[in-house]
């Protein structure tokens, strides 16, 4: 069994690696909100959310206390969305 400080490391560095990625993958959603590509990068955030279940899931071993990180990181997430805001922008093909 790793230490508590590793295991404690890994959690604050997994959730700030799902709020970060989450965050990018909202804004290329919102993005293409108007093309099939939404459906893409809205199924890459929900692999993302699974993925950190299942690596915070193996460090802490409680599925209640899992679930309830990741409620908390996903409310993280919109709190960044909503007060940093999305890409405004329009998608030009090549």
């Amino acid at each position: 069994m790793k230490p508590k400080a590793v295991n404690a490391f890994d959690i604050l560095i997994a959730s700030i690696n799902y709020v970060v990625i989450s965050y990018a993958l909202s804004n290329m959603a919102m993005l293409f909100r108007f093309n099939l590509l939404f459906v893409l990068f809205f199924a890459s955030e929900v692999w993302v959310a699974g993925n950190y279940w299942n690596r915070i899931s193996s460090v802490i071993q409680n599925r209640w206390i899992s679930s309830a990180l990741l409620a908390l990181c996903f409310i993280a997430h919109i709190v960044v969305l909503y007060f940093g805001g999305h890409v405004v922008g329009a998608v030009i093909p090549f």
